[in-house]
């Protein structure tokens, strides 16, 4: 049975290397906040594409996360200290980075305060 990966609460600010795009807040799969930090410039594809939106980020987040069924995909939740997939806080853990290009996500309580310490 496939996993649902779908965001339910997750707060922070996504970065483009050390500059900020936008402040966001998703709370029970809604998006309640989105502050654009950069006149929409460095976005992602899903969010300049198809718009500031909980499907657009979720989208974001979804291609940025091993897929189940994966090679060695037990051992990579292990090594981040997780049993199986909780979808925020796989996120967290990763800082929203997926190590292929410079977005991250800078929490106010969890993981990296700049891009450097990634």
């Amino acid at each position: 049975m496939a996993e649902v990966r779908l965001i339910n609460n997750l707060k922070g600010i996504l970065y483009f290397l050390d500059t900020p795009l936008m402040d966001f807040e998703i709370k029970d799969r809604e998006l309640i906040k989105a502050t654009d930090l950069s006149q929409g410039k460095l976005y992602p594809w899903e969010l300049a594409k198809l718009g500031v939106s909980y499907g657009s980020i979720l989208k974001f987040f979804q291609r940025r996360t091993i897929r189940e069924g994966c090679m060695f995909y037990r051992e990579h939740l292990r090594a981040l200290g997780m049993d199986k997939m909780d979808f925020d806080l796989y996120i967290k853990k990763n800082n929203g980075n997926n190590h292929l290009d410079n977005y991250w996500v800078k929490f106010d309580d969890f993981g990296a305060r700049k891009f450097s310490d990634l």
